[in-house]
């Protein structure tokens, strides 16, 4: 099996760890206030990568430092807004404007002519954008006020997979910019705690299962995953990928959550399908 395949995969299984939390992080935030959610989560995943970095963590560096610093604060950002419009919208249309940043990627690529983006990653692009449309019907209702929130997340979410990229494409240790990352994450959403919020949760069952999920598979094992993908593929590859999220996301809230995925979901979720298997038309960052 090749890099860059091994390297889908892998964030194929990424998107649908992500695709099952839309709905546990729906129901965990009624027991606890998305920044202290937040700050248990990270905390655990940041304590997860400690362990597994474990002597190594005196090599860290200043770049490494920074590269953490640039991307957990994109991480930090997004995932507020996320939380905080799931608290307002349903996981499914949250899942389809967290995934605008499929367009957002290449589109700030271009703008900031960081790299050129190729003609047939635009084309996979706009079969993945169409197929999330026609997926999630996000025109369905109107806009309310967790849409909007989630949009923030999916601007933030969109430069975390660019700054990503930049840093690593510098060489940089793939294990210590997961430990900074969740270290600087972790540590914005523990401030953000005592400024914004207070310190009550309701110790519940789903709550308990969501902060293991998501701090566990959510975010240690799927960002240390992620982290490893993009030294292998480019931010529009990534991007597309990620679409495969709100997928997930609307077959579980489908099993989970009573949705109704109806036909127009189910031709959604095969153009996007068929644009994530388009990605194997177009050469990989590094070779195989």
């Amino acid at each position: 099996m090749s890099k860059k395949l091994f390297a889908q995969l892998g964030m194929v299984l990424t998107t649908m760890i992500w695709g099952v939390t839309f709905v546990m992080v729906k129901g965990a935030l009624n027991d606890a206030t998305p920044f202290m959610f937040a700050s248990i989560r990270f905390g655990l995943s940041f304590f997860l990568a400690l362990l597994y970095i474990n002597k190594k963590v005196h090599k860290i560096n200043s770049s490494e430092m920074i590269a953490g610093l640039v991307c957990g604060f994109c991480l930090y950002v997004g995932y507020a807004f996320q939380n905080f419009g799931l608290m307002e919208t349903t996981p499914s249309k949250s899942a389809f404007i967290t995934s605008v940043s499929v367009i957002m990627v290449p589109m700030m690529l271009v703008m900031f002519k960081i790299k050129t983006v190729h003609i047939r990653i635009w084309i996979a692009t706009f079969l993945a954008i169409v197929g999330l449309y026609i997926l999630l019907d996000p025109g369905g209702v109107g806009l309310n006020i967790g849409d909007i929130l989630t949009f923030g997340c999916a601007l933030s979410f969109a430069a975390h997979v660019i700054f990503q990229d930049i840093y690593i494409s510098r060489g940089l240790n793939i294990s210590h910019l997961l430990l900074t990352q969740l270290m600087f994450i972790t540590f914005f959403s523990c401030c953000s705690v005592v400024v914004f919020e207070d310190f009550s949760i309701i110790a519940s069952g789903r709550l308990f299962n969501a902060i293991l999920v998501t701090g566990i598979f959510g975010t240690f094992l799927a960002l240390f995953i992620m982290i490893w993908a993009q030294t292998i593929l480019d931010p529009g590859q990534t991007a597309i990928l990620l679409s495969l999220e709100p997928v997930f996301a609307a077959l579980f809230s489908t099993f989970f959550a009573g949705e109704i995925l109806g036909i127009s979901g189910w031709v959604g979720g095969l153009i996007i399908v068929v644009a994530v298997i388009s990605l194997e038309l177009f050469p990989s960052k590094k070779n195989s």
